[in-house]
């Protein structure tokens, strides 16, 4: 279950994708961007005046920004006065109690460092490595006392408003994709012992190793289209495949993906990716092929006739 922080992070980062999206507008204000006198302001309506070194000292005998709130807060005090003071403490503790990093603390200067890069808004991924990399202390940490490493992911993806798993798999596919396999070489090496859907990470260790043995990559390749595989990762394998796969090596995934579709938009995308598959291989005829099924009139539906032609097609 998502803890207060990333609760209230999740609905801001919701909110900026959804205009629409109805709440009380202390719940989707950026607390970073208030000058700190107006933080300590703002905490007059709960009957408590502070000022930096007030605050500071009134925190020494607290661990976490939470436990401040415990003790500042009356114990009756109920969700919806408790969670904007909450706010306002935690805002003051990240910046003025830097040395204890509470769990929280932490991923919250997570999130916001990856909704900077998800915005384009780092100037490099200095930023977002760095942060990676303490991360992956902290996960790391945790396996050495004896913590099981997928319930370490689970348990901190929880402080979390982006989905970790996730972002860790996109960001190391976009390190491959820039041709930086050192890197993406650490980040595989070092998260996918965490992951929970381990299939993810053994696909980009396949992708990995086509940097330097593209036939053990394409056998690692085989090796995962002979299990079982969700729709999404086969989607996401027919994509790679189409621009760097064998032709073998793509059918098999394009015929193993079909019957999983779910939608016409769905089938349309492998359509597509089918198409640009055998432009790359200059195999005119089949691409001509491929495009005459785009161009038929299409519905909401997935329609048979498309999916009948194509796996035709691809049986030649």
């Amino acid at each position: 279950m998502l803890q207060t922080k990333a609760l209230y992070n999740l609905l801001r980062l919701n909110a900026s994708e959804d205009p629409s999206l109805k709440a009380d507008s202390w719940a989707l204000e950026d607390l970073r961007a208030l000058p700190m006198e107006e933080l300590f302001s703002r905490l007059k309506p709960f009957q408590v005046q502070f000022d930096k070194r007030a605050f500071t000292q009134f925190s020494e005998q607290c661990d976490t920004p939470e436990d401040l709130c415990d003790i500042l807060l009356p114990d009756d005090a109920d969700d919806e006065s408790s969670d904007p003071f909450y706010l306002l403490i935690f805002e003051l503790w990240r910046r003025l109690i830097p040395e204890k990093q509470s769990l929280s603390i932490f991923c919250d200067e997570l999130d916001h460092r990856i909704a900077l890069y998800d915005q384009g808004l780092l100037e490099n991924d200095e930023m977002i490595q760095d942060v990676l990399a303490n991360l992956l202390e902290v996960f790391d940490e945790n396996a050495d006392s004896g913590a099981d490493p997928q319930e370490i992911l689970t348990a901190i993806s929880d402080y979390c408003a982006h989905d970790l798993e996730s972002f860790l798999y996109d960001f190391t596919s976009e390190i491959l994709d820039s041709g930086n396999s050192l890197y993406a070489s650490e980040l595989i090496e070092g998260f996918s012992t965490y992951a929970t859907e381990p299939l993810w990470f053994d696909f980009l260790r396949a992708r990995l190793l086509a940097f330097t043995d593209i036939v053990d990559a394409n056998l690692a390749l085989h090796r995962l289209l002979d299990g079982e595989l969700e729709l999404p990762l086969l989607l996401e394998m027919v994509r790679f495949l189409s621009a760097n796969g064998e032709h073998e090596l793509f059918k098999l995934a394009v015929k193993k993906t079909l019957p999983l579709l779910e939608s016409q938009e769905e089938l349309l995308e492998v359509i597509r990716l089918t198409a640009e598959f055998y432009r790359r291989l200059d195999e005119d005829e089949m691409e001509k092929r491929v495009q005459k099924i785009l161009n038929q009139p299409k519905t909401g539906q997935i329609h048979t006739s498309d999916l009948n032609t194509l796996q035709e097609l691809l049986a030649e």
